[in-house]
């Protein structure tokens, strides 16, 4: 049976700047990490159809990736929804602040997502997930009751690499051999 080479089924390890000096592991995280990408197509119309498209023109591409953090780290938190001014980290307290206005395409960061196997990534990086240009922002509820944990769902927008060779490109599934090794992913 064919099998997809990021594997069927699993849970992930997710590197933030996973070649810079700021790498760091997202997580844990509790649901589903969920990479969605969403093509806009606009239709092409005439008149004798009447709302029958006789054509479609590809009008862009959306790509996001949602993270359920979970049990996560001040500093975590202070570098995903607190990231380049969305907040500050002083002592024990993360101060969260309005954005607007902002580019975020100069700060995006890579992102690879590797699929776990009994809490150790898996080392073949034809398994991993490379995300060229990611930048988070927030989109979270906390609530507080007898039964629900708390999680603070970290949204990265994708962006479309402007760099020379990369033009318009995402990234990609699976990463060529002598990529960069992800280690242990336990605290």
């Amino acid at each position: 049976m064919p099998k997809l080479p990021i594997g069927d089924i699993s849970p992930c390890v997710i590197i933030w700047d996973y070649e810079g000096a700021g790498q760091m592991h997202i997580g844990p995280y509790l649901g589903t990490v969920s990479l969605r990408m969403t093509d806009s197509v606009s239709d092409v119309q005439e008149e004798g159809y009447g709302d029958a498209p006789v054509d479609g023109v590809f009008a862009g591409t959306v790509v996001e990736l949602d993270i359920p953090m979970a049990r996560s780290t001040l500093n975590q938190l202070e570098a995903t929804i607190g990231y380049v001014g969305m907040g500050s980290l002083s002592g024990k307290v993360l101060t969260l602040k309005n954005m607007a206005g902002c580019d975020m395409y100069a700060n995006a960061k890579q992102i690879v997502i590797a699929p776990i196997c009994n809490n150790v990534p898996n080392p073949l990086p034809e398994t991993w997930t490379l995300l060229y240009k990611c930048h988070p922002y927030r989109e979270f509820e906390l609530t507080w009751d007898r039964a629900g944990q708390r999680i603070h769902m970290v949204k990265f927008k994708v962006f479309p690499n402007q760099e020379s060779g990369y033009c318009g490109e995402y990234g990609t599934e699976g990463m060529v051999s002598g990529s960069t090794a992800i280690e242990g992913i336990c605290a």
